[in-house]
């Protein structure tokens, strides 16, 4: 779907003239990950709106998106299982800060970002099959992934120290999410090169 509007924005340009057909591929990728920002930005507002946590859910999103851009992680191999496994993981962390302001279980969820922040440390980068990455590109996303690691983290820290419940527990979650994402993706990626050998 959003790669269909990608392909169809991408070809109204070219059509123009405003881009030529070296550009295409390019445009069709930016467009893709606009699109794809927006629409799941959209989501986790509707849910965040449904279950009372609006304000969360976008703190949530915006970091999950910083520390996944840069540490990388699961690829599904087709756009509607992408989405549909993006959508149920998105909807199930705004559940748990839902939770989390119910019941009083930060503590728990403190402890398992922790474990989760050493894992993305270990793990990260995480390229794929279809974009590997250069060395060159490996340490500079390494570094930028740690970085915005560190930052997280020391959110997470004095959220906790401090009590700041709004921000602790969707700091937390996004950290919690993209650890569980690395390390679905290195299970994927050993079991693909088993298959492949």
């Amino acid at each position: 779907m959003i790669n269909n509007l990608s392909r169809r924005l991408t070809d109204k340009l070219l059509s123009n003239g405003t881009i030529t057909e070296d550009e295409r591929e390019l445009y069709i990728y930016g467009f893709f990950m606009l699109l794809s920002h927006i629409m799941y930005l959209i989501f986790v507002c509707v849910i965040g709106l449904i279950l009372g946590c609006v304000f969360e859910s976008i703190i949530f999103y915006i970091s999950f998106q910083f520390i996944r851009r840069y540490a990388g992680g699961y690829h599904a191999s087709t756009e509607t299982r992408c989405q549909i496994m993006s959508s149920l993981s998105l909807a199930a962390c705004i559940v748990v800060i839902k939770l989390s302001k119910i019941y009083d279980f930060q503590t728990v969820v403190f402890a398992v970002s922790m474990a989760a922040a050493v894992c993305i440390f270990l793990l990260s980068p995480l390229d794929t099959a279809q974009k590997p990455l250069s060395e060159k590109e490996m340490n500079y996303f390494r570094k930028i992934s740690r970085m915005i690691l560190f930052i997280i983290t020391a959110v997470i820290i004095i959220s906790f120290a401090l009590k700041i419940k709004f921000l602790l527990t969707p700091c937390c979650m996004s950290l919690i999410l993209e650890s569980v994402l690395l390390f679905s993706g290195k299970i994927k990626r050993k079991y693909t090169r088993k298959k492949s050998a």
